[in-house]
């Protein structure tokens, strides 16, 4: 399996080379498209991709917020299909980061309203997700642009701990 810096090595060129096949091959290219999905790609590669679940580069490039991790590494098996399935990988920690983001949202919410001005969490948590869902149904290629930047990092994760494993099994 390749080091923290082999991946981030490979994140970044892969990106670069993705951008490139991208505006080589794209009937009508979109900057802003591009953008976003390097940005997401980027994100995911560095600090969302398959080693979460061990106590790796990008669990500590969290910081101080890498408790929200704990439980993705204390459920999820290491080099398991659900953290380094080509397309799997990448759903699960999308859907975990989500669903930690929302409980954070609501929690911080409900903190709010035991200290000061009274608001519904509950209510606020379905504003929020409604406007997503309106801002997936009003965008769709941004939406694609960024699960599969997000998506698309985590395989390249574990294409990358495939071939180093398969050379170091060979050699």
């Amino acid at each position: 399996m390749p080091n923290a810096e082999t991946h981030d090595y490979i994140t970044v060129l892969t990106a670069v080379a993705g951008n490139a096949l991208y505006f080589a091959f794209a009937p009508k290219p979109d900057i802003q498209l591009s953008i976003l999905f390097s940005t997401t790609y980027l994100l995911a590669g560095y600090a969302c991709a398959g080693d979460l679940d061990l106590d790796s580069k990008e669990y500590r490039r969290w910081g101080r917020l890498r408790f929200l991790w704990y439980p993705y590494k204390r459920l999820v098996p290491h080099r398991s299909r659900l953290s380094h399935g080509l397309i799997l990988g990448g759903v699960i920690r999308a859907c975990y980061l989500a669903t930690v983001c929302t409980l954070v949202f609501w929690l911080s919410l409900w903190l709010y309203s035991r200290l000061g001005p009274h608001v519904d969490a509950t209510a606020a948590t379905q504003q929020q997700w409604a406007s997503i869902n309106v801002f997936v149904q009003d965008k769709p290629q941004w939406t694609a642009a960024l699960l599969l930047g997000f998506i698309l990092a985590g395989t390249t994760h574990s294409i990358a701990d495939t071939i180093s494993t398969w050379f170091k099994r060979r050699f």
